[in-house]
């Protein structure tokens, strides 16, 4: 059975699909065996990202329906790398989610990895294409309103027990412009949460996905950083943000690439330096994600009631994790 990976998000434009689309090619280099399969019903846009849009002529909704397999419906994007498009006519309430849900659960058993590209929100059509979701993994571009919007999927995702989640930043680079966030300022808002990787802005990479030739783009530092998210998809074990940046200097990545707080001076060209302020707060961040991973984690507060959890309850997050992917391994 393969791991089923969802990207997901509390908005759109924030990348999910490009991210999907890049993932699964990380992980298909590395010798896997991968499906990337479109679940944003109705709005279609991951046969862009491999410039399959002329290709397409059964899609996943045409499979719920019943106007053929599942497996008529996928397309070969690279040998050992197919491809699985959503509907462009039906949107999810037109379409039965368990029906869905089966037929990727079916097609699972011939990949070692699914990656999932989710509609926007947390509405019916998240929870239809999240529910057999091993790994949930929710994009955060550097702005306020995806900070938000990602900052209540992760309350939601608390509530209903679901641990299985991390977040992965997206599109973060240097700049003075107070409108967009650093990559520290994030992780302080949310609160240090799982990390599952920092990905850097690259025009190159935005240009592929436009033209569809995203297959095409060979080892950079956007494929270098998500290497980080591929092991933790692999481990569980939260990314620590610091290693990120080590690595990013290391390689020389130019300055304009880098996540850096506001207002920070240039520097020689090579040359990256991290603010002292930015510099603790990703320290502090990476001793609150280490906990995350601890199982002597303290209890998570109970966030309707606002109080600790009763003595007896208290589970560790590993422990809440394993319940989580037992239960649903249960209802495959």
């Amino acid at each position: 059975m393969a791991t089923i990976i969802a990207l997901a998000s509390g908005k759109g434009g924030v990348g999910k699909t490009l991210l999907t689309a890049a993932l699964a090619l990380a992980l298909h280099r590395q010798g896997k065996k991968v499906l990337a399969a479109d679940a944003d019903m109705g709005l279609r846009n991951l046969d862009l990202m491999f410039g399959m849009q002329d290709e397409v002529l059964w899609d996943g909704g045409d499979s719920i329906k019943q106007r053929c397999r599942f497996r008529e419906a996928v397309l070969e994007v690279l040998p050992g790398l197919d491809f699985l498009p959503a509907s462009q006519r039906h949107t999810w309430e037109k379409l039965d989610a368990p029906a869905f849900q089966y037929g990727i659960e079916k097609l699972a058993r011939a990949y070692d990895y699914v990656v999932v590209d989710c509609p926007p929100g947390r509405g019916y059509a998240y929870k239809a294409a999240t529910a057999i979701a091993d790994r949930l993994l929710l994009v955060v571009a550097p702005t306020r309103t995806s900070v938000r919007d990602v900052s209540r999927m992760i309350q939601y995702c608390r509530k209903h027990k679901q641990t299985h989640y991390a977040v992965l930043l997206n599109n973060f680079l240097g700049h003075t412009d107070p409108a967009y966030l650093s990559a520290a300022a994030v992780l302080q808002a949310l609160d240090s949460p799982p990390l599952a990787g920092i990905l850097p802005h690259r025009e190159e990479i935005h240009a592929a996905a436009q033209q569809g030739t995203l297959v095409q783009v060979k080892e950079n530092p956007f494929f270098t950083s998500l290497q980080y998210t591929v092991t933790y998809i692999q481990t569980q074990k939260s990314v620590d943000p610091q290693t990120v940046w080590d690595s990013w200097r290391t390689a020389g990545t130019e300055r304009s690439s880098l996540p850096t707080a506001a207002g920070d001076e240039a520097t020689a060209p090579g040359e990256v330096s991290i603010p002292e302020k930015a510099l603790r707060s990703l320290q502090e961040a990476a001793a609150v994600a280490a906990q995350w991973q601890s199982p002597t984690a303290a209890v998570e507060m109970d966030e309707a009631a606002g109080k600790p959890a009763e003595a007896a309850g208290k589970i560790s997050w590993q422990q809440r994790r394993d319940r989580s992917y037992a239960w649903r391994r249960y209802r495959r």
